[in-house]
């Protein structure tokens, strides 16, 4: 390949790497100034009220196998023992199904009420609530995802649009969600350039675009070493 063809060759790759080559030098900026306790929303949670151990009495799973023989072939390590508001719980996950039993009397519970998953949030955050919406499904790239459905959506007063997202059955808070956060999210798509699950880290586009930088730089650095001295460069001086 001659010098001319390599010019143009390396300023067409240029031209086709640098919007992408911009997006991920300006999100990994952003990445490594924003603290991640801010895209989390650490500063906005407190810590729940505790039950102490001395102020339950619990039952244990044997006595509550024997109430309830769904649970008979259940693992030990399936079963959790949580605290959902006031109330220890035995917490378990049985084909797909999420399972609540009173960690107590062995009563099996119901999905969390509005009220309660209220109570949550009130004890989690000082924000103030707007609303509280169940939520059984989610859509591709939702701000909630993998988390517990169904779950109870709580939003938050305040100038950062806040959700607080609560697992309907656990009643823990598996997420909270800010603007901060959904910015961090987007960039991060664009960043892998998965931008619909916005987890994949090897998709064949994220390569090509890797692959196509490379050769760039390549094809710079060839160009460079190539191109020789520039022009009255070379005379000697007497």
């Amino acid at each position: 390949m001659n010098r001319s063809s390599l010019r143009k060759t390396h300023r067409w790759l240029g031209l086709i790497a640098a919007i992408q080559l911009l997006i991920w030098t300006a999100s990994g900026l952003f990445f490594s100034i924003v603290p991640i306790d801010d895209v989390r929303g650490s500063h906005l949670l407190q810590p729940l009220p505790a039950l102490r151990l001395s102020h339950v009495r619990l039952i244990s799973p044997s006595k509550l196998t024997l109430r309830h023989r769904e649970l008979a072939s259940l693992s030990i390590g399936n079963l959790q023992l949580q605290q959902r508001l006031y109330t220890p719980i035995y917490l378990t996950k049985l084909n797909d199904d999420w399972l609540v039993y009173n960690a107590e009397t062995a009563a099996k519970l119901a999905p969390l009420t509005e009220t309660e998953a209220r109570a949550i949030a009130a004890n989690s955050t000082q924000l103030g609530i707007q609303s509280a919406t169940w939520v059984s499904a989610v859509e591709p790239g939702s701000e909630y995802r993998d988390g517990e459905l169904p779950a109870w959506r709580i939003a938050l007063q305040g100038a950062d649009e806040a959700n607080l997202w609560i697992g309907a059955n656990s009643g823990k808070v598996s997420a909270l969600r800010t603007n901060t956060w959904r910015l961090y999210d987007l960039l991060w798509s664009l960043h892998i350039m998965d931008y619909v699950d916005r987890d994949n880290f090897n998709s064949w586009l994220l390569r090509a675009f890797a692959l196509l930088g490379v050769i760039t730089i390549a094809s710079g650095l060839l160009l460079f070493f190539i191109s020789g001295k520039p022009k009255g460069a070379g005379a000697p001086v007497k």
